[in-house]
């Protein structure tokens, strides 16, 4: 009898897939340093996607991409460009390793979603996390210098907005999951969205990429497509119980990035805030999965 995979291989996909985004971000960080305007970095995302799931799109094997679910596809394409968009934008104004913090929101944000859009009941445990998690989401806001609208510097603001974003695109990825929806079709509309969405701005404000720039934003492609790939491998190999603590160790391979290429220097609000986070993330997705173990059959 074949043996079930040792959630440790989950544990070692989860930390591959996290450096790897850290270095999409940074590549993207650099790229906007070097002057290159944000909607083509955007193009240059969605255009080399679609060109990098060209073998299965041809391929015998690959599932059909007509769908009757267009309005979610076209509400998580939407989403995606949004909080790239904004996360992308934030990496100009704050360090790389906030906005990376700040995006892992997420989950909090997803709670957020559950209750006050879906209706979901969750009890008392699971908020009072949440509300941890977002404390340590306002220390590292309020940590921001150059203070903006409500004394908060618009950088964060940007990246926590994109957090947001972010959970609306996992709300909308677990809707057409639950439909069926493959998951190549789901990242195919994702692409089709996103070049529609950034082809006029980008022929606007067109300035054609150095052989640095072009190689950087398709480092950053090559980054986010095989970091999408080792998360979905350990997603199949340790619950997310697990996981979700281990996407925290992006933030200091983020301040290491930062500290050696960018020359920031990370203060102590961000650890802070971080830890709040990564624990009160990691109690969340624990305790829904003590929930659907208890009761797999209702949605809680």
């Amino acid at each position: 009898m074949k043996r079930p995979p040792a959630p440790i291989h989950g544990i070692g996909f989860m930390l591959l897939a996290t450096a790897l985004f850290a270095g999409m971000t940074a590549c993207n960080k650099a790229v906007l340093a070097a002057g290159t305007p944000l909607p083509l970095v955007m193009l240059s995302r969605a255009v080399l996607t679609m060109v990098l799931l060209a073998p299965w799109l041809v391929g015998k094997r690959a599932p059909s991409l007509a769908t009757r679910r267009v309005w979610l596809h076209l509400g998580r394409g939407v989403a995606g460009v949004s909080a790239m968009g904004l996360s992308i934008a934030a990496l100009a104004l704050i360090p790389l390793a906030d906005v990376i913090a700040l995006g892992q929101a997420r989950p909090l944000w997803l709670l957020v979603i559950a209750v006050a859009v879906l209706g979901e009941t969750v009890g008392w445990r699971r908020p009072l996390a949440a509300a941890i998690g977002f404390a340590g989401v306002m220390v590292i806001l309020f940590a921001e210098p150059r203070a903006g609208a409500l004394g908060l510097n618009p950088g964060a603001l940007l990246a926590l907005a994109a957090s947001f974003c972010g959970a609306c695109v996992l709300a909308f990825v677990r809707s057409l999951a639950s439909l069926g929806e493959p998951p190549i079709r789901v990242v195919f509309w994702y692409g089709i969205v996103g070049c529609a969405a950034w082809l006029p701005p980008s022929l606007w404000w067109w300035r054609t990429p150095s052989p640095i720039e072009a190689a950087l934003l398709g480092a950053a492609a090559a980054f986010a497509t095989l970091g999408d790939l080792c998360a979905s491998l350990a997603a199949r190999r340790a619950e997310a119980s697990l996981l979700a603590p281990v996407e925290f160790v992006a933030v200091p391979i983020g301040a290491l990035i930062g500290w050696a290429v960018f020359a920031e220097r990370p203060g102590w609000p961000l650890a802070v805030g971080a830890a709040l986070m990564a624990v009160s993330v990691g109690y969340i997705a624990r305790r829904e999965a003590q929930l659907r173990r208890l009761r797999p059959a209702r949605t809680r």
